[in-house]
């Protein structure tokens, strides 16, 4: 790529079947679509996971501006040019559901359409307030030494709700990039950068794409109160709820997940929002 950033992507399906791109949020990786990658391309579809920057086995830059909402959103449309990709509908988890969102606003003619999972966007995230607090930026040098795997197994489970609870092998999936300081370097910059709340100017009342949001009813991240300001700003959403799925849905109640996104992916005529 023109950025010399070298990027982890996983992918299933034909080549000219219609292409479904998976942006994992905050400290995830193309692991959090392992459930859901096959199903797509079962469903017809050229599935794509990647890793974004910062994570996963995708390089780690340091730079500022690499950790913005504009600078996320630019290095994800250098991934869709490397692949290829004209036109792909988005899949984003969490972080990377404002990500997915901007590109559909202001790249839209190379958005099918968008799903968002668990997204965040409205308002405060509350972990996020407190991560500002607690790990200001002057202390970004020394934060790789308290990325242990214990703090990553506490943060990890907490994100769940009531269905299920992560393995020994999961827990050592998202710890794994740890082993490169800038990951937790790279997480400390977009808690700090990332706009969180990019949703609270009203951006979406102009979404030209159909949506689809997946929310689980336990998310301990995302208030059920968000599904109200989405309805607010896209009245024509899709909306699918899983009872006592946490904020990884993907990880909960992966069939359930499969089920509404092949049914939006493949419903007819669809209008934007």
């Amino acid at each position: 790529m023109p950025s010399g950033i070298r990027v982890g992507v996983t992918q299933q399906g034909g080549t000219r079947a219609p292409a479904v791109v998976c942006l994992p949020g905050w400290g995830g990786s193309q692991y959090l679509f392992r459930h859901n990658i096959p199903a797509l391309a079962s469903a017809g579809f050229r599935a794509i996971a990647i890793d974004l920057k910062g994570h996963g086995v995708s390089d780690k830059p340091l730079d500022t501006d690499d950790y913005t909402l504009d600078g996320m959103v630019a290095h994800v449309l250098e991934v869709l040019d490397a692949l290829h990709l004209e036109k792909a509908s988005l899949i984003g988890q969490s972080m990377a559901g404002p990500i997915a969102a901007q590109i559909s606003l202001t790249a839209f003619e190379r958005v099918e359409r968008l799903v968002l999972l668990a997204p965040v966007g409205y308002g405060p995230i509350r972990p996020v307030s407190i991560a500002r607090v607690l790990a200001p930026l002057g202390v970004a040098r020394h934060l790789p030494a308290l990325a242990t795997r214990w703090m990553f197994d506490l943060v990890v489970k907490s994100m769940y709700g009531d269905l299920i609870k992560p393995s020994e092998r999961d827990i050592d999936e998202y710890f794994a990039p740890a082993s490169d300081p800038n990951f937790v370097r790279a997480l400390h910059r977009l808690i700090h950068h990332f706009d969180w709340s990019s949703f609270d100017d009203g951006r979406l009342r102009a979404l030209r794409v159909p949506l689809l949001v997946i929310r689980g009813d336990s998310d301990p991240i995302v208030p059920l109160s968000v599904l109200d300001r989405f309805r607010q700003d896209v009245p024509g959403l899709r909306v699918a709820k899983i009872p006592r799925a946490g904020h990884l849905l993907t990880e909960e109640a992966p069939e359930a997940v499969n089920r509404a996104i092949v049914d939006f992916l493949s419903a007819p005529n669809l209008q934007p929002g």
